[in-house]
């Protein structure tokens, strides 16, 4: 017995020796085998990658080469399925500490863990602020993690509605990447295949340019320590590794000034529940800044889906009445037609009857005036009056010049043809339309195409697409352009458009207060130039609801007027 257990303890003795030696070896001798290269495969086997992009798309950029987007890295709310045992519960707890919808998070993991498996993360929310992430870290939900991602719609985001957003691909369309072998399944060799998963630009410049902006991988990945299931390990911390530049991805560059466009927006939400501004610079035909009212959160799409109008661009949409601004293309016509002299008078007895009895009503009765008091006093009957002189097919034909279609031909009776003129029945436009109008009489009836993306950059930023300015074409001539501007600037002046004159630079242009389709519904307009000496911007306003969401009471000399100012001196400010 004695002997064995002597010989049991040197063979302890020697698996012991060896052991240490091994020790050693592995600890002093820097080889394959070595002890730091076993430790680095150990934590590389724990290690997990996650994607440090929300999107792997290009920038979109205004002229400065600003983002207006707002990308950037940012806390974001990560869940790792796979350490979530009780998906209603944690769902439930998170909108409980940030707000974040329940059934909103539930169904998010739920197809997340379908789709993707239960070891790949998902985001859930973009874009904490500090309260969240302090409430998140402290709590330390199973499953739960606050990581920097870079996302691409941060909170200072503009021109939302330009812009666009991003959502799931839906079937029609995934049967149509499948179709064409665009897809991961049916053509997994190209960089760019579409995975179900993915998001793509459905609406705005998003969408337009869908293909010259989608990526093909991350630029970065967040390297951590995970657990058995995937999650991070809180504590251990965590690296930013930074990859080659992505080669596919393409950024858009636009014709938007960012500074401009922050000054719409911040003087809409001051003052405009619904409705659009559009600001043109006059030389170029360039647009400066487009916006519309209601805003949406691009990162909370879904939530608008069956809400009333909140992603419609009204600045491009052809469906609004435009009253009055709309009558410098009848003027424009019967000037060009020699049909009008501008100091000729007429009378307005506050009413124009047509012989059907059929009635068009001026806001009063102005009694006898000039051509230059029918625009700044916005006389309707005056107007109907110049609308049948211009006649049905030359009203037409200025319009489509000046960048309008009108709903009226050789058939039409004079009383539509009188609405028409006035902006009233006959022709929609959009508020770009109506920018526009004014920036073709501002340099003296050069028609320009407008133009919002100016160029295609690669990955590096080298110009590998330009979008030129379009030549203009003389539409108008210059001494009719003359007498229209002449006529604008008393409007601004002392006429209608008082509250849009900017001190020391001046302004031309002209109120509008149109009726809409609904009953008791008005459109407010005002839209015109700035300065009166080498006209530089273009600027048209169009309310639909003041900041109340009201309707009642809307005038464009009172409404639109007022907002017309406030964003040319902003502009001008910061010019200065």
């Amino acid at each position: 017995m004695r002997k064995r257990i002597i010989s049991i303890l040197g063979l302890f003795t020697v698996l012991l020796f060896l052991l240490a030696a091994r020790t050693a070896y592995l600890q002093l001798w820097d080889g394959p085998n070595s002890g730091q290269t076993l430790a680095q495969k150990a934590v590389k086997y724990r290690s997990q990658a996650i994607p440090g992009e929300e999107y792997y798309r290009g920038e979109i950029l205004d002229r400065n080469l600003q983002s207006l987007t707002d990308s950037g890295i940012r806390p974001t709310l990560v869940a790792f399925p796979a350490s979530i045992k009780n998906v209603k519960e944690t769902a439930a707890e998170l909108e409980r500490l940030i707000g974040l919808e329940a059934e909103y998070t539930e169904t998010t993991l739920k197809k997340g863990q379908e789709s993707q498996g239960n070891r790949t993360p998902l985001i859930l929310k973009a874009n904490l602020d500090t309260v969240q992430v302090e409430i998140l870290t402290t709590r330390k939900l199973p499953g739960i993690a606050v990581l920097p991602i870079k996302t691409r719609y941060g909170p200072k985001a503009v021109a939302n509605h330009l812009i666009g957003h991003l959502n799931s691909i839906s079937e029609k369309q995934w049967k149509k990447f499948s179709e064409q072998k665009r897809t991961a399944e049916t053509n997994p060799r190209v960089p760019t295949a579409y995975k179900i998963t993915d998001k793509m630009g459905v609406a705005g410049l998003e969408a337009k340019f869908e293909d010259v902006l989608k990526g093909s991988r991350p630029e970065s990945r967040i390297i951590g320590i995970a657990d058995a299931n995937g999650q991070l390990l809180q504590g251990l911390g965590y690296k930013i590794q930074h990859d080659r530049a992505d080669a596919w991805r393409n950024h858009l560059v636009l014709t938007l000034d960012r500074r401009y466009q922050e000054i719409v927006e911040k003087v809409m939400d001051e003052h405009i529940g619904r409705g659009a501004v559009v600001v043109l610079d006059i030389p170029t035909g360039d647009v400066l800044a487009v916006a519309s009212r209601p805003n949406f959160n691009q990162n909370e799409v879904g939530k608008y889906l069956t809400g009333f109008d909140e992603l419609i661009d009204r600045t491009q949409r052809v469906a609004f009445f435009p009253g009055s601004v709309f009558k410098m293309v009848v003027a424009a016509g019967v000037l060009e037609e020699h049909l009008l002299q501008p100091e000729e008078t007429f009378t307005c007895t506050g009413t124009y009857t047509f012989p059907d009895g059929t009635e068009i009503k001026c806001l009063r009765e102005h009694g006898q005036v000039t051509f230059y008091d029918a625009v700044s006093k916005s006389c309707n009957t005056t107007f109907v009056q110049l609308g049948l002189r211009l006649g049905n097919s030359k009203l037409t034909e200025y319009a489509v010049k000046l960048g309008f279609t009108v709903n009226i031909n050789s058939k039409s009776p004079p009383a539509k043809l009188g609405n028409t003129s006035i902006g009233q029945q006959g022709v929609l436009v959009s508020p770009l339309q109506i920018a526009n109008l004014y920036a073709t009489l501002a340099r003296n009836g050069a028609y320009i195409t407008p133009r919002i993306v100016a160029e295609i950059r690669n990955h590096q930023g080298d110009l590998i697409q330009e979008f030129p300015n379009k030549p203009p074409v003389q539409v108008i001539s210059n001494d009719t352009c003359n007498i229209l501007k002449k006529a604008l600037v008393l409007t601004a002046q002392s006429g209608s458009g008082k509250q849009a004159w900017v001190e020391e630079k001046g302004t031309g242009g002209k109120t509008g207060t149109a009726q809409a389709n609904d009953k008791d519904k008005v459109i407010a307009w005002f839209a015109g130039f700035t300065p009166v000496e080498n006209p530089r911007l273009a600027i048209a306003v169009m309310i639909e609801e003041n900041e109340g969401g009201h309707n009642s009471g809307l005038r464009g000399g009172d409404n639109a007027a007022p907002v017309f100012k406030k964003i040319a001196e902003e502009i001008f400010k910061i010019d200065n």
